[in-house]
């Protein structure tokens, strides 16, 4: 570790979270480490009284760091920024809805890539919480290790869980202007090497009516195609065909856009499948049942 930086940052982008971010940020400044932790802060210049929140903490703990912002970047533009910002060894990230549950859980991935230098990343279970509902882990049946192959259904983990090295950030900050930045983000996690999962629930991840996963709209959606000639680029065996079969699905799943075009998106889907055949025939039949679903 360098002497000039801590241990271990923590990535927080936020926007219109007045009524969550206090909590974020308690829970990572609530955390029992014994090396130099700092949380830098990308507010996006929201309408509401996000930064004031963010200020506040800022003023009166030296950990906190929070970026100045007199415009909106936008999501990818910046997570790109604070995670630029970010200085320590290790990169974690914590958004501005999300929390950890628990005060040992920056100190145990610490702890586990000290001890294996073989692994690129760390993860873990997250609880998926939602007025109105029970909370439910985010996925069951998650390996212990996970590469880039397991990574092109989707998400395995939520972003609230991951801890990585700093070497990612070469890798990340110079990829296109996408919609899924966590989705893209576990990828170059993977090119580096294995992501471990805990099955232990350490974060939880807060669904709402003004999450992005909300209200993404089919041409917001289609913005991650971007992300495939990247991918390739930076790894040229990179899977391009079977990842693009999940890309269009996602995008035919979108909640809001007409829906012959999300028809249209399930049907690329369903071509570029055939790279993974027989496999493609259960994505496919889940992500019908998720667009009739979501008719409408």
């Amino acid at each position: 570790m360098s002497p000039n930086r801590p241990k271990a940052s923590v990535c927080m982008i936020a926007y219109q979270h007045e009524a969550f971010v206090t909590q974020a940020i308690e829970s990572v400044l609530n955390q029992k480490v014994d090396f130099d932790l700092e949380l830098v802060i990308g507010e996006d210049h929201g309408p509401d009284g996000t930064r004031a929140i963010c200020e506040k903490y800022a003023a009166r703990d030296a950990r906190v760091r929070l970026l100045p912002s007199n415009r909106n970047h936008g999501v990818m533009a910046n997570f790109r920024r604070t995670l630029g910002a970010c200085t320590g060894d290790y990169v974690a990230v914590c958004e501005g809805d999300d929390y950890w549950t628990d005060d040992q859980k920056l100190r145990k991935q610490v702890e586990l890539l000290d001890r294996r230098r073989d692994l690129a990343g760390s993860a873990h279970q997250a609880l998926v919480v939602s007025t109105g509902a029970r909370d439910r882990p985010f996925r069951v049946g998650v390996p212990a290790e996970i590469g880039v192959s397991d990574l092109l259904g989707g998400r395995l983990f939520h972003t609230a869980s991951v801890l990585f090295r700093r070497a990612v950030l070469d890798t990340f900050l110079p990829a296109p202007d996408v919609l899924s930045a966590d989705r893209l983000l576990n990828l170059c996690i993977a090119f580096h090497g294995q992501i471990h999962y805990s099955d232990e629930a350490m974060c939880a991840y807060r669904i709402h009516g003004a999450g992005m996963s909300s209200n993404a709209t089919v041409t917001q959606m289609r913005r991650d195609l971007a992300s495939v000639p990247y991918l390739r680029k930076v790894n040229p065996a990179f899977p391009r065909y079977h990842y693009l079969s999940y890309v269009y699905a996602t995008i035919g799943m979108a909640r809001k856009g007409p829906l012959a075009e999300r028809l249209w998106c399930m049907a690329l889907s369903f071509v570029y499948s055939f790279s993974y055949f027989p496999g493609n025939v259960a994505h496919m039949l889940r992500g019908v049942r998720g667009l009739l679903a979501r008719r409408g």
